[in-house]
């Protein structure tokens, strides 16, 4: 009589296996799919002394800015934000600062600098009286008075900038905003390589190095036009 197993042995029979890969297929990145780039906003160290001194520097230069002739006046602006017709048309340019960019440190600057930008566009010179009518029409007189007489009459010991300064000046502001650019690209890197996985490192890393090439581009481009004002 034959016995046969219960469990008779099998050969094993491999089962094809697809190719192993390092890294998993990703999703599209924030940094990426947003669409907000840090240099724009830039940000501030903890400094406090470098924070004053970017203040008086903004005030510094718009102080020059409303007392220079209009014809440099708008040279400036221009060569900063571009011109009317190009803002006009949300024309994309890497030669100025688009949209968005946050290039004055205090609200009440930007308020003064966006006031220029107006009666610049509308023709008419930026003088501070000018600028502060427009400031009152437009309520912010309470917002703005002390900047405002800072500027109509400067009170800090300073020498005061006029407008042969005034290129300079916009210089020095546009190397502010970039330098705060390349601290809020390192710190959203330091985020992303403490919270996000090792293989989205690299992406994130190309994402910001974009960001961060494209505003080179604008800086070298805005100083070398301020260079030929």
């Amino acid at each position: 009589m034959i016995a046969m197993a219960e469990n008779p042995e099998v050969a094993p029979v491999d089962v094809p296996q697809p190719p192993a890969t390092a890294i998993e297929p990703l999703p599209e990145l924030e940094t990426v799919a947003s669409g907000d780039d840090l240099t724009l906003t830039g940000a501030v160290g903890e400094d406090t002394a470098e924070f004053d001194n970017t203040l008086a520097l903004e005030l510094d230069m718009l102080t020059a800015l409303l007392w220079a002739p209009p014809a440099r006046a708008r040279q400036v602006v221009e060569a900063l934000i571009g011109s009317r017709a190009d803002r006009d048309a949300h024309t994309t340019t890497t030669t100025v600062l688009p949209a968005g960019s946050v290039v004055f440190l205090s609200a009440v600057h930007q308020d003064v600098f966006d006031t220029v930008v107006t009666l610049l566009d509308e023709g008419s010179p930026a003088t501070p009286v000018l600028v502060n009518a427009r400031l009152a029409d437009r309520g912010q007189t309470t917002r703005t008075r002390s900047v405002m007489l800072e500027i109509a009459s400067p009170r800090h010991g300073r020498p005061v900038a006029d407008s042969a300064d005034l290129p300079h000046l916009a210089a020095a502001l546009i190397d502010g905003w970039y330098r705060r650019g390349y601290r809020a690209l390192l710190a959203r890197m330091t985020q992303v390589t403490a919270e996000r996985p090792t293989a989205e490192l690299a992406g994130h890393w190309t994402a910001l190095t974009g960001h961060q090439q494209t505003a080179e581009t604008r800086w070298l481009a805005i100083r070398d036009t301020l260079a030929r004002i």
